[in-house]
Parts: C-alpha cells; structure tokens; sequence
C-alpha cells in the first residue's frame, strides 16, 4: 500500500476494504514471477540457463564447423589467438595467423609456432559448412575467417577436430541427456509418490519399499555397475537411451518419497474432503487438487536435478561408459584426455570443463531463485 493511500484511510476519504476490492489481484504464480524477478542471482542464473539452452538449439549457426569435421593437416593444434594489432603496433580488423610445425632438438617433440606469413581475417557472419534448422539448410556462421581457410579458436584434438565446435554441439546432447532424465524422473515420482500417500495401505508399503530398495546402494558403485551392462558394439543411439533409462531408473525415488510425505498430510485438509464429500473420484481429486498444491516442489526439485544429471553424466561419459563415439557431449570429449600425457599435451581439451561448470552454477542459481521466489515464508 502507498503512502497515499495510507493518508486517505487515515482521514476517512476511502475506505480500506474497498480500495483493496478495487486493487487488481495477483495470482499465485504472479506473485512467483514477480518475486523471482526481483531475485538478482535467480535472474543471473535464468539469463544464463536460456543462453545455454539458445546455443544448443542454434549450434550449427553458433560454431564454424560440423562436430565431425576434421583438419587432418592440424592435429593437436593449439588454439589461434585473435589480433586486432598489426607486428608494427597499427590497429587492424581482427586475424589469426597460422602454425608451422617445428622440432625442439632437445626434446623431440613437434611443437607449434605462428606462421606470420599464414594471415587469416576473421568476420561475422561468413559463409561455411551448410547446417540444417527445422528441415532447412543454412550456409551462414556466427564468426569464421573470410577467406575460407580453417580457424580453430580452442585448437583441436587428436583427429584435427575443432574442440570449440564440438564443445558447442556437445551442448545438445548433454542438455538432452539432462532433460529426458529429468522428465522421466519427474513423471514416475509423480505418479508413484502421489498414488502412495493418497491411497495408502499395502500399495504404499510396496511402493516405499522399492524406495528403500533403490537408495540402499551406494549410487555411484550403483551406476557404474549398471552402466558396464550396456552392450558395447550397439548403435549410439541405442546406447543413449540404454544409459537415460539408467539414469531415470535410479532418479525418481527421492521426489517419490518427498511427494509422498506432502499428499500423506495433504489427503486430510478440508477440501480433500470436501471433494470427497460430494462424489469426487480420486483421479479427480489427485489432479484437480492434490498434484497443483504439489507443483511448487516439484518444479524446484526438478531445476535441482538438471545440474545434478549434467554432472552424472559428464563423470561417467568421461569415465568411457556412457556417451559414445560419434556422440559428442561435455563428458566424452573428455575421455580423449584420460592420462596425464595426453593432458600435457594439449590442455585445452579441457574447455568442455568451463562449460560443464558455468551450466551447472547458472541451474543451482536459477533453482535457488526459484525455492525462495515460491517460498510464502521468504523475505526474497
């Protein structure tokens, strides 16, 4: 209330009640959006969780090549740095210059040294590879050299495959791993949680005891363990949805056993039994009344799982049991550096960590905004 209409009540002009009848009214989830706005480290983390889902979506525009494409004449090479000076000091449209493989006499080793005579200008939106969007084919990237000639900004791996490329289309199937995961958890926890503390009785017993059943191993033994039964010689495809089923199988028992605790109480409320005293079915009830009084936690514990399942995956796909090759995620480019040496030899194989790490502070501060922004008892 303002301080104008606090001084109209105070001498009688208006009345109290009815300038709050005339005030428009907020819905719940209103006052959500309002709230989470306000949540500077909730927005940071929202804003940045849509640039990361952006740029799965538009990867073709946003890297210069194809995941699979390979500069054989570049292995192991280091990233180009951007100049925008010239060797005389003169500023420049931005270039990168070429390497030139040189022997170090003492170690023996093939090292790379720029090649000033190799100049390349880089621009927006150049023409390059074709990509597909919605069953259409486009020619246009967000940055790449003028005169066609390779440019690898976090150099490439063992094959000459740009690392920022794959970085980038990587982004999709990890963030499809996550979301498929997360949904398929979602919906059986739903189901079976809901349906337990409602009902009750020998079904809730059966339910709470595969609940107790599952979260009685240790979970990453567990996944290890599950994940090594995946046939090896099968087709990718077949073999990322093998290891979501995994994943989901072992996902949905916590939300299960938290929605059953709130329905448990919540079955007892008046107007559980109001609906119940006029004829309501149960499915009627469970939908109508029960699962939208729910739906608070549910969307939290949902955004929580997202970073949590991102990691999962990027650590096991690291460890070479999930992901597989011609797959690309954050994990299974990392695979390439399993050992010391082949880390030593081209530490920027390490990018996908960055990312790794920026998707899974951006979900914990969007989740974080969004626990205190549905939270009637915060001061957010």
């Amino acid at each position: 209330m303002t301080q104008i209409d606090t001084d109209a009540i105070e001498h009688g002009s208006v009345d109290a009640q009815q300038l709050a009848e005339d005030r428009p009214s907020i819905s719940y989830w209103g006052l959500v959006v309002r709230r989470f706005v306000r949540n500077k480290y909730g927005m940071v983390g929202f804003v940045a969780c849509m640039l990361i889902f952006l740029t799965a979506i538009f990867a073709g525009f946003i890297a210069p090549y194809g995941a699979q494409t390979a500069n054989r004449a570049a292995l192991y090479s280091p990233p180009q740095a951007l100049h925008i000076f010239t060797p005389d000091g003169s500023l420049t449209t931005p270039y990168v210059t070429g390497f030139k493989e040189e022997m170090n006499m003492q170690t023996f080793e093939i090292t790379f040294v720029p090649d000033l005579d190799k100049i390349s200008h880089v621009a927006l939106f150049v023409e390059g590879e074709p990509w597909q969007f919605l069953g259409l084919t486009f020619t246009t990237h967000l940055f790449g050299t003028t005169d066609g000639s390779k440019f690898h900004i976090l150099g490439t791996d063992n094959l000459g495959r740009d690392v920022y490329s794959r970085m980038i289309f990587g982004t999709r199937i990890t963030l499809l791993m996550a979301l498929m995961v997360m949904g398929a958890a979602c919906v059986i926890g739903i189901i079976l949680g809901v349906s337990s503390g409602y009902f009750g009785g020998l079904y809730d017993l059966i339910v709470q005891r595969m609940v107790e059943f599952i979260k009685a191993f240790p979970d990453l033994p567990l996944y290890l363990a599950l994940v090594a039964l995946l046939p090896r010689r099968a087709e990718p495809v077949t073999i990322f949805i093998m290891f979501a089923c995994i994943l989901v199988l072992l996902r949905w028992a916590d939300l299960c056993r938290e929605l059953r605790g709130k329905v448990f109480s919540m079955r007892n409320l008046e107007y559980v039994r109001a609906a119940e005293a006029v004829g309501a079915s149960s499915s009627r009830i469970i939908s109508a009344h029960i699962v939208p009084n729910t739906s608070s936690h549910i969307i939290v514990w949902a955004t929580y799982q997202l970073p949590e399942i991102i990691l999962l995956e990027s650590f096991l796909s690291f460890l070479g049991v999930g992901i597989q090759q011609p797959m690309v995620s954050w994990g299974s480019m990392l695979n390439q550096i399993l050992d010391f040496q082949s880390f030593s030899a081209a530490p920027w194989m390490m990018a996908p960590v960055a990312m790794i790490i920026v998707s899974v502070l951006a979900f914990n501060a969007a989740g974080d905004g969004l626990r205190d922004a549905m939270d009637p008892y915060s001061n957010a």
